[in-house]
């Protein structure tokens, strides 16, 4: 049994942890207060495809086809023999798994300890480097660690809905990002495909998160959000660059959802077992055009639903004859129905690097999955 006490000064000594000696602290804090021996905790990498331990680089573990993958995989605990490897979610972003041997503590008080580190993963994360150092193997393009900056973290959830999103390729990236914010009553969501490769394709981009956000900020919906982004990047290059963008915003009251569609990302509704591409009212790309007016789609979300966000990066790719929407995507959103959202994110990933053969990426790609579960 691990003692109420025993959790409460965990908390403690993890907020007390320097953040200069955080990855080195976190073991014998653990062992310390709840009894939690030989602590390891592994953090998920950039492409989503290994768990990478945050004391020691060399000691990685694919999330695919292994025990401590699989706790990162099904966000829960796993038992192998005496060692117990915990995922660490907060708030719908998994960080990791924590792995160790603990004696005599019930499922709930597992969970207990887990919250309290990825907790403190999430805090640490603001102020330190070294979660980030443990999360790549190689240097980034600038253009990259612009992009990645820009993302939120890799999954949300709350009591109306699960999200996860992933962009790839994780070291060298285009102008493709996605964007989301829970506010009081509503969700919104953003895909955006800023123009040309590069640091050109990451400023024109940041430009436009940095608009919508601005409006969001303030206050404005979807439609306002679009054009304050159009006027700021018209204003920097005056419709010589662009950025496509998909614009979502969903009541949480009613899964009433509103949709603006400025260009290239699509958007899929899986409802029951049928798997089919919304249909949306597509407009001029942010930036293309002076001052332009945006209209908001109605559409409405059912409990039970699922919304997936693909970039052009996915449904358009090519295997030289087809295109990935045209063949593989409804089969693999049908297939994955009963995954949750972040495996359906490395299901259609995984399966996109299938259809292409494995070759490398013409295009980012960006996979954003919703389950809408309503109240």
């Amino acid at each position: 049994m691990i003692a109420a006490d025993s959790l409460r000064a965990l908390e403690a000594a993890l907020r007390a942890l320097p953040l200069h000696s955080f990855a080195d602290g976190l073991s014998g804090v653990l062992a310390e207060h709840v009894g939690v021996k030989g602590a390891v905790v592994r953090l998920v990498d950039y492409p989503a495809a290994q768990l990478v331990s945050l004391a020691d680089p060399r000691d990685v573990v694919p999330i695919a086809g292994t025990v401590v993958g699989a706790a990162y995989r099904e966000q829960q605990a796993v038992l192998d023999g005496p060692e117990v490897h915990l995922p660490l979610v907060c708030r719908g972003n998994c960080h990791g798994v924590l792995s160790g041997t603990v004696q005599d503590a019930e499922p709930t008080e597992l969970a207990e300890v887990a919250d309290a580190v990825a907790d403190a993963l999430q805090v640490a994360d603001v102020g330190t480097d070294q979660l980030t150092r443990a999360r790549r193997d190689r240097r980034m393009t600038v253009a990259a660690e612009m992009q990645w900056d820009l993302l939120p973290a890799r999954g949300l959830a709350c009591a109306e809905f699960t999200l996860a999103g992933q962009l790839e390729p994780a070291y060298s990236v285009r102008g493709d990002n996605f964007d989301w914010s829970l506010d009081p009553g509503h969700l919104t969501l953003t895909l955006t495909n800023g123009w040309g490769e590069g640091m050109d394709a990451a400023v024109v981009t940041a430009i436009a998160i940095s608009a919508m956000r601005n409006a969001r900020r303030s206050g404005h919906g979807i439609a306002e959000a679009a054009a304050l982004a159009d006027q700021a990047v018209y204003g920097q290059y005056a419709g010589e660059r662009s950025v496509a963008a998909l614009l979502i915003s969903v009541d949480l009251a009613t899964g009433a959802m509103g949709v603006v569609d400025c260009g290239s990302p699509e958007l899929w509704l899986v409802r029951g077992e049928t798997s089919t591409r919304i249909d949306l009212d597509r407009q001029v790309p942010l930036g293309a055009v002076e001052e332009t007016l945006y209209r908001v789609q109605p559409e409405r979300l059912l409990p039970g639903d699922r919304l997936v966000a693909v970039s052009d990066g996915v449904f358009d790719s090519s295997d030289g004859e087809r295109t990935y929407a045209d063949t593989s995507l409804p089969r693999t959103l049908r297939t994955t129905r009963g995954l949750p959202p972040v495996q359906v994110v490395r299901a259609v990933l995984s399966d996109l690097a299938v259809f292409r053969d494995h070759r490398e990426l013409d295009d980012d790609a960006v996979v954003v999955c919703l389950d809408w579960h309503g109240q």
